[in-house]
Parts: structure tokens; sequence; C-alpha cells
């Protein structure tokens, strides 16, 4: 995640907030009217022809699923698996074209038997939703998307309305926030890990839930990327990178060689006379973001497995960029080690980044200083390089190229 690219979203999506919430007010207002008059009581007493969708709605108050899915389907999706989400349904199928109720099996042998165990299962759905008791949502037998959005539909400023796995781990990794045991949780638990992200922000705790979701979707990082061959789109360089879930890094040795000679007199290739570096700039930095997350988690599991845990849990990312270096670890005994992580979309290979006057001016100074170089960083299997400082003293075979100076120039009015 890069935390300018964050807060530039976040300037514009603050000025765009009350327009946001005068478009969703009538849909709040139908939510707020659904929620009410399914009440817990009217949920246990409810006729399964005002549970069912497939059925003609009630003259009065709501068909349950119906609204759920359909009528609320602007706060959150999930519109696209079969009926047998509710449990139970009023319709038929390919194979059998009769109209009657169909039910899953899990719930019971029969239409009625099941549907009595589908609301049993909703009120204590409730229940746990109230006490916020994950553990009993989690294990709670109602389909997981379904579940996920009454929980919503009932506990608006509570729980997220991102209902796709595949959605909640594109969101998790964009912010950076993945973890192996998060990637292989309940989706229950990568919400929570989303919710927690969004509290812990200065300028997103105070948001609500569904302006978090809608922000995620429309802002940043934005709805996941369908794919696209257009190499013209003049939007494709703006696009998050298609970083895996749940990657397995790992260390590689290699060898600091002598640099290959460049003929002077050769040209450049073709549509390369004017490199544009902001751009190579904006896509290195995503990349690096990326780097960085892998390379902090793989020092903490260095230190785990030294039997360090104290060192490990110390592990962190620079909190300032004038810092010139990007992680702070720690040696078996205890001494500081500087990182510069450079990440790269290439296959293992020789190593070429950029490097700022300060980071450079940082790694002549500072003690212990490395550059960890994240070779194929789209991969499930990146590589990371782990140089010794090549700068202090300086090897004669890094070769350092000036691309670009900061001029002044003192004047006067005439």
């Amino acid at each position: 995640m890069n935390i300018h690219d964050l807060r530039a979203a976040q300037v514009h999506f603050e000025s765009q907030i009350d327009i946001v919430l005068e478009s969703r007010k009538e849909l709040y207002k139908l939510r707020n009217s659904f929620a009410k008059y399914y009440s817990f009581d009217r949920i246990n007493s409810m006729p399964i022809d005002h549970y069912s969708i497939g059925n003609e709605l009630p003259k009065k108050g709501f068909n349950f699923c119906y609204t759920i899915e359909r009528q609320l389907d602007s706060l959150g999706r999930i519109i696209g698996a079969t009926s047998f989400k509710f449990g139970v349904y009023y319709g038929r199928t390919k194979s059998e074209p009769e109209y009657k109720y169909r039910f899953t099996k899990k719930f019971g042998n029969n239409a009625t038997e099941a549907y009595n165990n589908v609301k049993t299962e909703i009120l204590k759905l409730l229940e746990s939703g109230r006490s916020e008791n994950i553990e009993e949502i989690v294990s709670n037998k109602i389909s997981p998307m379904f579940k996920r959005k009454i929980l919503y539909t009932y506990f608006l400023e509570r729980y997220l309305n991102v209902f796709s796995d595949e959605h909640l781990e594109y969101f998790l990794v964009q912010l950076n926030i993945d973890t192996h045991d998060l990637v292989w949780s309940d989706a229950v638990i990568k919400r929570e890990a989303l919710i927690n992200f969004k509290n812990s922000d200065e300028v997103m705790k105070n948001w609500s839930t569904d302006l978090f979701s809608y922000f995620l979707y429309n802002v940043y990082p934005g709805r996941p990327p369908k794919e696209s061959s257009d190499s013209k789109n003049p939007l494709e360089d703006y696009k998050n990178p298609d970083f895996p879930i749940d990657p397995t890094p790992e260390w590689i040795d290699m060898s600091i060689e002598p640099p290959k000679e460049v003929a002077s007199h050769k040209k450049p290739r073709k549509g390369k006379e004017n490199p544009d570096y902001e751009k190579e700039a904006r896509k290195q930095k995503k990349l690096g973001d990326r780097g960085e997350k892998l390379v902090l988690d793989m020092e903490r599991l260095r230190l785990e497995e030294l039997g360090l845990p104290r060192l490990s849990k110390k592990v962190s990312k620079a909190k300032y960029d004038y810092l010139g270096y990007d992680i702070k670890s720690f040696e078996e005994n205890g001494d500081e080690r500087f990182i510069e992580v450079k990440a790269t979309r290439s296959k293992v290979s020789a190593a070429n980044f950029f490097l700022s006057v300060n980071e450079f001016h940082k790694a002549k100074k500072l003690k212990n200083y490395f550059v960890y170089v994240v070779f194929d960083i789209l991969s499930d299997n990146p590589k990371v390089w782990k140089i010794g400082n090549p700068f202090n003293p300086a090897n004669k075979n890094v070769r350092m190229i000036p691309i670009s100076y900061r001029v002044e120039i003192n004047a006067k009015k005439k």
C-alpha cells in the first residue's frame, strides 16, 4: 500500500461524502424499515411464503430473502450463487420443471423441517452478531454469503459489506495487510481485519462501514480489475499490479560480478529515447510497497526460526522516508539491521534499481546496512537476494548512473 496514494484518495473521497450519502439515502431508509419490520419475534413467527424467494411479494411488509438479495443489492451484492444459499426457496430446476419448495438437505429432510432449522440459525446469527461473538458467527450454518449479508443488513455500523472471498483477498493484498494465517482464515475473520484497518486509520475511523466499503470499491484501491489485453488503454499504467495472494518468497544467494561493458557507439532502442521516469517511479512505488511487506514478513520469520520471538516482534517499517531505509530488523545478538528494499517484476538476473540521493548518503553512514532485491514480485514464489552494503565501502563492480539533477537558479525581478 502506498500511504501517499491512500491519503490523496481520502482527500478526494471526503469532498464527495455528502454526495455519496445523499445518493444512498433511500437505500438506508429501506434497510432501516426492513430491519425494524423483521424483528426477532417476527422472524420467529414468519411464514415460509414470506421468507422464501420465488413467492409473490407480500402485500404488507417484505419478502425476507428477496429484499436482502434484490432490493438491498446496492448494500452488497450476493446475486449470482443459486437460491440454495437461502436454505429454502420456491422454484424449479432444469431437471425438475415443477414449482415447489426446495431445500438444502443439511437443514432437514423436508421443506418444513429445513425452514424451521433455517429460522433457528438466522436467530442464532442475529444473537451472535449483536454480541460480536466471532466464533459463533463463523460456525453458524447459514451459507457464507447469505450470512454476511444478514449481518451487515442488521448491524450496518459493525460489519462490512464485502461478501466475495476474491474481493476480500484483493483488498487485503492491495492494502498490504494480508498474512498467511489471515489468507487461510474464514471470510468473517478477513472482514474483521479490514474493519480493524479502517478503525486504526486516523481518517477512516470516523467513516461508517458502508462508506469504507464504497471507498474500497470506487476510490482506493478500486474494484478488482478484469483481465485486459488492451495495451493502449491510457489507464493501464495506473492500475494496481495483480499481486498473488499468499506468496511463498524464498532467499537466494548470488554474487556481484563485474559490470558488462556498454559500447559507446550503441544507439538507444526505438521508443526509449525519452523514458517517462515519473511513470516508472509510480509503478516502482507500488512494487516496492509490496516488496517491503514481503521482506518484513521474512525478517520476522527468520528471527522466529532462530528462537528470537522478542526481536521478531520489534521488526518494523521505517516511519519516515528521510531515515533512508525501509525496514529495521535485527541480528542474532540484537544489533540493528537496516534494510533498503528494491522490488522488480523481472526474473532473477542483474539487479537494476533507482536510489535517491538521501538513500545513498544514509547507506554510506548507517552501520549494518543491506539492500534486499525482490525478484519476480508478481509471482507466487518471489526470490529475495540479500546484498551487503555495496556503497560503503564502495564496490567497484556496482555501476551508478546519474539520470536527473536538482537545478537551483537564483533570480530577481528586473
